[in-house]
């Protein structure tokens, strides 16, 4: 019998193949959002997970399979349409990143929110790149608290997973985004389910290698941050 062809259609076909393409890193966006479902007016951009729990929404979303209410470019620069002080609550999930001006982006939000109003973020930290070439930046809790200056206060910033969850949700974008060798993907997979329980072995993380209280965090390799804002 003849080696297979590696760039035969078969093999390669074999190269990209899971046994389940259901994303590891979608039900932590929906519990987030969950946690704070409302009939409220609420302005949706992007929309990622939980829709659902904003049943009076308004949708804008560069994606036309989205079937928005807004349809706007890239740069998301339709937001002037939205009135000033008209959403009390705003959901962006997956979108920061993809911003290649985003202070200005964190200002037209400000403008758009009632005052006291809250937006919601999950945004890439350790993350592959996606949605190229527009993926800008992967931030830090840091990063974020310097493009939230003018806002009140944060109510939540935190890493959304440990790291051994963070590690099995890169290897599952492995085998999203590559072409790996056919007998190995099944391990890789079955790695992908496994190394996130390994977080419950972990005691206390620090964001250096300063093991002080200093340095201490809630989660030192997220592959998300999960913010919420006040204006």
């Amino acid at each position: 019998m003849s080696r297979p062809n590696l760039y035969g259609s078969t093999w390669r076909r074999l190269a990209h193949s899971c046994f389940s393409y259901k994303k590891i890193s979608r039900p932590l966006i929906r519990r987030f959002v969950r946690d704070y479902a409302t009939t409220e007016r609420t302005l949706v951009l992007h929309p990622e997970e939980g829709l659902e729990y904003f049943p009076d929404h308004y949708v804008i979303s560069k994606r036309p399979e989205d079937n928005p209410d807004l349809l706007v470019d890239t740069a998301f620069k339709g937001l002037s349409a939205v009135p000033s002080e008209s959403y009390p609550l705003i959901i962006c999930c997956g979108l920061l990143e993809h911003i290649a001006e985003p202070q200005p982006f964190i200002d037209e939000l400000h403008r758009i929110l009632t005052p006291g109003g809250k937006a919601i973020f999950s945004v890439s930290a350790c993350f592959s790149f996606h949605e190229c070439p527009d993926d800008y930046f992967h931030y830090t809790p840091f990063g974020l608290r310097l493009l939230f200056t003018k806002w009140n206060r944060f109510e939540v910033l935190r890493g959304n997973c440990g790291p051994f969850m963070t590690i099995g949700i890169l290897l599952q974008r492995i085998l999203l985004q590559s072409e790996v060798f056919p007998p190995l993907r099944p391990v890789i997979e079955a790695l992908v389910h496994l190394f996130p329980m390994l977080d419950r072995f972990v005691v206390r993380q620090y964001n250096s290698r300063s093991h002080d209280h200093e340095h201490e965090c809630d989660s030192m390799l997220p592959s998300n941050l999960q913010a919420v804002v006040v204006k």
